[in-house]
């Protein structure tokens, strides 16, 4: 064959080869063995590797490697090694820097009574969400209560606007009173008449419908309109407007969590302040507040889903709270 042909020959052959991969050499510390691998992919802790033999894949920690072999035979590969980790550091260190000039690091403390009072004020106005509407059927709930859903989807607004309050409590404007059923009287069934009315005042109506539905999207958008002020407001309230709002407390969880949470923190904070010297004038105070919030706090803790009966031991201390708290 023409020199002139072979040395074409072998262009064309070179032009169809893969290109090389970048490979690594791997030893483990006390093993003599050493594996040569196609290099994929590494990050502070591991490397990834293929073999060359085969399409198996690998990931080797590099606690396990004999390191000082590694970093004298792939300066490539350790360089970018000691890259990453210094990133890493950079930004951990970062993090750190951005936590200390963060103003919200700090916690608002209190001195006194009063500051005690507006910190707490400020955390009871946390958003709740309320009862899961999707998990609870209305109508079902209602009827195990004993109540019109319409009465409900009014409790269910006045915890809305109970809970849209700074401090001083605002009139809320009166739940309509529920239609009664006709009753069969002893001895005299329903007329077919009385029996289409009790059926259709049965039905569920358009705004109760729409009252869920509304509802249903409020939650799944994680839409926050209740808060603590709200709920004690409307337990406090007790009787037909506390019903439906007790109803929800039941059913809501989270909301019970979340509320008795906040109440048992200003409770620790009471009692660590009154032992400082600084609040000695107002030592008493804080005990008085610390009690309240202790027993509210149990009072929720014992709402349950179980529980059908609203205790008046909760309405009580509701109550006894809110005096201290919005005085």
């Amino acid at each position: 064959m023409h020199p002139a042909r072979r040395f074409l020959l072998a262009a064309l052959a070179l032009t169809v080869l893969p290109a090389f991969a970048e490979t690594v050499q791997l030893r483990r510390a006390g093993n003599a063995t050493i594996i040569t691998f196609e290099y994929i992919t590494q990050d502070d802790t591991a490397i990834m590797v293929k073999r060359l033999d085969s399409d198996a894949v690998l990931n080797y920690k590099w606690e396990d490697l004999d390191l000082d072999w590694i970093k004298k035979n792939n300066p490539k590969v350790w360089a970018e090694r000691e890259q990453l980790i210094a990133d890493a550091k950079a930004e951990k260190k970062m993090t750190k820097k951005e936590a200390e000039a963060d103003p919200f690091a700090v916690e608002a403390t209190a001195t006194d009574t009063k500051s005690l009072i507006g910190i707490l004020t400020i955390s009871m106005q946390d958003g709740l969400k309320g009862m899961n509407p999707s998990q609870n059927k209305i109508d079902a709930v209602c009827n195990e209560f004993q109540l019109e859903e319409a009465q409900f989807w009014a409790g269910y607004e006045d915890l809305k606007r109970a809970s849209k309050v700074g401090g001083k409590n605002e009139p809320l404007p009166k739940a309509e009173p529920a239609a009664e059923e006709p009753k069969e009287k002893a001895g005299k069934p329903l007329t077919p008449k009385a029996k289409a009315a009790a059926a259709k005042s049965k039905a569920r109506s358009a705004d109760n419908v729409a009252a869920e539905a509304a509802a249903k999207r409020d939650f799944e958008s994680d839409a926050r309109p209740f808060n603590t002020f709200g709920y004690l407001r409307m337990l406090a309230e007790g009787g037909t407007k506390g019903k439906p709002v007790w109803m929800m407390l039941r059913r809501a969880a989270a909301d019970r969590e979340a509320i008795k949470k906040i109440l048992e923190k200003y409770s620790k904070m009471a009692g660590d302040l009154a032992e400082k010297p600084e609040a000695k004038a107002s030592k008493g105070e804080l005990m008085v507040l610390k009690k309240a919030l202790d027993n509210c706090a149990e009072s929720i803790g014992k709402v349950s889903r179980d529980n059908t009966a609203v205790e008046a031991r909760l309405q009580s201390d509701c109550r006894s709270l809110l005096t201290l708290v919005t005085r």
